[in-house]
């Protein structure tokens, strides 16, 4: 607004009118321009926001939604599979060391574990197969049965040696073969 458009609408507008009359409308003005910047940048803003999401959606063209929810179940799959396997594993040779196996692989080796796996009940099929097996095959484990030699596999500095390992067999070999 301009003041001789103005005065030439309003006739005998003294300068004192004019003068409040330009104030108040600059006021006006000058909050507009404040609200209209404002929302300006908002729009800047939200513009920037948008593109960055169209962008980041251009990734996701083309992908098969079904597959990867496909995929995931199969790794949810293998997780718990490999779980069930850690779990089983660590019954397993817990079960060993508690029976003094002196080979925990070499003992595995000898049960039946496909078998100890598909059990339904796995804490005591796994407790039972050990006991059988310390019971069938002692040499395997420390608690060795009689009729068995006790030969160390390591030395005790504090122990003196009373013949070779080769005479502790043959020893042995012949009490078990009278």
């Amino acid at each position: 607004m301009k003041r001789e458009d103005v005065k030439a609408k309003i006739p005998g507008i003294t300068d004192d009118q004019l003068d409040w009359l330009m104030g108040e409308n600059g006021r006006d003005v000058t909050a507009e321009k404040t609200k209209a910047a404002t929302l300006q940048t908002k729009v800047t803003e939200l513009t920037g926001q948008l593109n960055t999401a169209q962008e980041g959606l251009k990734a996701f063209e083309g992908v098969d939604v079904a597959d990867l929810k496909g995929q995931i179940t199969q790794l949810q799959n293998k997780l718990a599979v490999q779980a069930d396997d850690f779990a089983f594993d660590s019954a397993l040779d817990g079960a060993i060391r508690d029976a003094k196996g002196r080979d925990v692989q070499a003992i595995r080796g000898m049960l039946d574990v496909p078998a100890l796996k598909a059990s339904k009940d796995r804490t005591a099929d796994i407790k039972a197969a050990v006991e059988g097996l310390a019971k069938e095959k002692a040499w395997a484990f420390d608690a060795a049965a009689a009729g068995y030699p006790n030969v160390k596999d390591g030395g005790e500095p504090a122990n003196k040696p009373t013949g070779s390992t080769r005479d502790l067999f043959a020893a042995w070999a012949g009490q078990m073969f009278q």
